[in-house]
């Protein structure tokens, strides 16, 4: 019952899944994940990429049709990856502007909990916004 109410996957689309993996095939192997390599399905292209020690996957597909991310519209806001520590906090942030994307805000201390939230949150492909977080209270 440990995966009871866990997340089993995130499915996203993008644009243009070739640009978008040489963001994120770097970023999933740095969180664990065994990143697939593009195939077809449903009349496009998607990676599975799966994080067997927490039994999630990351998917990315390739879109059908062009329609716009948009931060504060009727769907996803972002997504959040914990990381183990504030020096993997600033190692990801790294990361992330080696791979030419932009940092929206730190890595810096946010007050979203008591015992501490250390993050940055950057733009990826197709402005979807991520964020990766410490969180001393999960160790």
């Amino acid at each position: 019952m440990r995966q009871h109410g866990t997340l089993n996957h995130v499915s996203v689309t993008v644009s243009d899944l070739d640009a978008a993996m040489l963001l994120f095939a770097p970023l999933l192997e740095f969180f664990g994940f065994t990143v697939g390599s593009p195939g077809p399905y449903a009349g496009t292209r998607l990676t599975v990429n799966i994080n067997t020690a927490t039994g999630m996957a990351f998917n990315i597909w390739q879109a059908k049709s062009e329609h716009p991310f948009a931060v504060y519209e009727p769907g996803l806001h972002h997504i959040a990856f914990n990381a183990g520590s504030r020096a993997l906090v600033e190692e990801a942030a790294e990361l992330v502007r080696q791979a030419g994307y932009t940092v929206l805000e730190g890595p810096e201390e946010f007050p979203f909990a008591e015992d501490g939230y250390y993050a940055f949150y950057f733009s990826g492909p197709d402005d979807l916004k991520l964020e990766v977080v410490y969180m001393p209270a999960l160790d």
